[in-house]
This record gives structure tokens, C-alpha cells and sequence, in this order.
């Protein structure tokens, strides 16, 4: 299991540019560069949450062959 991967990468909760009462997740490497961002807006921060944690165990755990 290739779980190291996944840890290198962290999940940034931030509020929406447009509509602050709306949240987007942002996949960044320990060094900060953004990899990934929610291409949709979520209602809550933990809606975000959930979803960016989810996509980072799924696209980084399949680019490791998991």
C-alpha cells in the first residue's frame, strides 16, 4: 500500500471568490504548489473538505498504482 503518497499532499479548505458563503478544496504538495483545484463550489467547508480528501485518496493512490 502506497499511503506515503498520499500524506505528502494537503487539502486547503478556502472560501469561494465570488459567493462567500461557499467553500472550495485546493490539493497542494508539502512544497505548496497547487496540483489540484474543486472545479464546483460546496455549501459548506466540510462538504469541501470531504470531497477534497476524497479526490486526493482517489487521484493520488491511482497515479501510485494502488
Amino acid at each position: 500500500m502506497s499511503m506515503p503518497s498520499v500524506r505528502t499532499h494537503l487539502v486547503e479548505i478556502v472560501p469561494c471568490a465570488d459567493e462567500s458563503r461557499c467553500y472550495r478544496w485546493i490539493i497542494r504538495a508539502r512544497g505548496g504548489a497547487v496540483l489540484e483545484a474543486s472545479p464546483y463550489a460546496f455549501a459548506t467547508s466540510n462538504g469541501a473538505r470531504i470531497s477534497g480528501e476524497c479526490w486526493k485518496r482517489e487521484h493520488f493512490s491511482a497515479a501510485a498504482g494502488v
